[in-house]
């Protein structure tokens, strides 16, 4: 297995004059070859180690040129690359900041409010908009710093959080062996090559678009364009005619309504259209199966490094939720009769587990396997087919997890308020309230909590019950 830097500095040379990496410009897309993009991570990387950045450095920012470059640069040269949700408020980062130490952190200009929130309690850290890139480029370029490749592939590489939202959220440490294990597998199951185009408009600080997507194109040399404006998606794919394309329900959902005949013929011109981060809905799934869209379910999470099932293409089961990838130990812990039970993970892909340690919600036992908290079965071909979930979680329709338990304790810190139980209505948090508090008082107190929540994890639905007239509904 080869090092992120060895495959950066081999796609300069061998890869130099082909497209790379495509932005919007002028409502245009520009596209930069790997020569560029390799030698502007290049750049980036000098300027940062002269600058003294090490350790952890977070990117706050949603996708961007920018970003790319940085993400390749912290892993292949500078330290630990913590990549953090776009949609985090202040409250989020600083409960992150109590986890782990941040050296640095870069983040695009729309953030400067919150930054200068951090900057008041966190004065050392240092902070770095992408506004300054082309000047750190340019001085890059020039420089003669001699760059030093991380080669070390069990070697903490990346952290990233499932949640911002508690005092202790869930930090997981993934090493490049981690991140490069399931390459293999993928490629035999679906192989990827120069020739490819892919779209990409699922967040890159996801294990899901940045490992699987976005790390992997370094390997296999596709083409990729960044979606700068979904509500332009379809006009974008329409135009570039991608071939491989990741996506979610919730994104899915939104083409099958959009659906006409120039849409379904641009979705059967692409190759592999993974769908995965929730589970998908079979009478879409199988819509768009039938109508000859090669349409291919994932199942994974953060915990493996993304990917542990993905459907085979040629497999006519459309009932599963993949087939389980070559080299990873899966197995169903305490099966019921119908061969149902906890999922668990071995293999390279794997965490050495949590830096704060196993929580109710998932966990890392001394084998090294990871318990998923997800319940199912696999059949005598290593087709998966889930069951539900084991922990108290919500999995919206685009992907990310909201624990159940953290929006409660937030709820609860309101000593007027005597319980609380939140549930999922249509993939958004709905709670029910039981205090003797006047309608207008909770909802003011629960405006309040969503202000310290990034917009997905907002409750939605207030049923409120009062103590005092037995549990009515106000």
């Amino acid at each position: 297995m080869k090092s992120i830097c060895q495959y950066i500095e081999e796609d300069k040379v061998n890869r130099n004059s082909l497209p790379y990496i495509g932005v919007k410009d002028g409502g245009e897309f520009k596209t930069r070859t790997f020569g560029e993009v390799m030698g502007d991570v290049q750049s980036l990387a000098r300027m940062l180690v002269s600058a003294g950045v090490s350790g952890n450095v977070m990117l706050y920012s949603p996708n961007c040129y920018e970003w790319a470059i940085a993400d390749l640069a912290i892993l292949a040269y500078v330290g630990v690359c913590v990549p953090i949700d776009s949609e985090w408020t202040a409250f989020d980062i600083l409960n992150t900041l109590s986890i782990i130490d941040i050296d640095t952190i870069i983040y695009d200009r729309q953030k400067r409010e919150i930054i200068a929130e951090l900057e008041q309690k966190y004065p050392n850290i240092r902070y770095i908009c992408t506004d300054e890139f082309p000047k750190l480029l340019s001085a890059g370029e020039k420089s003669y710093i001699t760059l030093c490749g991380r080669n070390d592939l069990d070697q903490t590489a990346m952290i990233l959080f499932t949640s911002g939202t508690t005092d202790k959220p869930k930090a997981i440490p993934l090493t490049q062996k981690n991140l490069l294990h399931n390459w293999d597998a993928l490629y035999a199951r679906t192989p990827m090559s120069t020739a490819d185009i892919s779209y990409i408009f699922l967040p890159l600080n996801h294990v899901y678009a940045g490992v699987a997507n976005f790390l992997y194109s370094i390997i296999s040399g596709m083409r990729i364009y960044l979606c700068s404006d979904r509500s332009k998606m379809l006009e974008d794919m329409l135009k570039l005619r991608p071939t491989i394309v990741c996506t979610v329900p919730l994104i899915l959902n939104r083409v099958y309504e959009a659906a006409n005949e120039s849409v379904m013929e641009m979705l059967r011109g692409i190759r592999f259209l993974y769908c995965g981060g929730s589970f998908t809905d079979p009478r879409i799934k199988r819509y768009f199966i039938e109508n000859g869209v090669h349409l291919l379910e994932a199942y994974g999470t953060t915990e493996t490094a993304s990917v542990i099932a993905l459907a085979r293409p040629d497999d006519s089961n459309i009932e599963c939720n993949g087939t389980i990838l070559d080299g990873l130990d899966v197995r169903i812990t305490d099966p019921d009769e119908n061969g149902v039970g906890e999922l668990i993970v071995g293999g390279g892909s794997v965490s050495a587990g949590y830096l704060t340690g196993n929580n109710k919600y998932s966990e890392f036992d001394e084998n090294g396997f990871y318990h998923t908290g997800d319940l199912g079965y696999i059949d005598s071909e290593r087709r998966l087919f889930l069951k539900g979930r084991k922990k108290r979680m919500i999995i919206t329709a685009n992907g990310k997890n909201i624990y159940v338990d953290e929006l409660e304790s937030l709820i609860l810190e309101n000593p007027e308020i005597k319980a609380a139980a939140v549930f999922e209505e249509d993939y958004h948090p709905a709670a029910k309230i039981y205090t003797d508090l006047s309608e207008e008082a909770v909802r003011e107190f629960i405006e309040k909590v969503n202000t310290k929540l990034p917009k997905f994890k907002r409750i939605k639905n207030l049923y409120i019950r009062s103590e005092s007239n037995g549990g009515r509904i106000k």
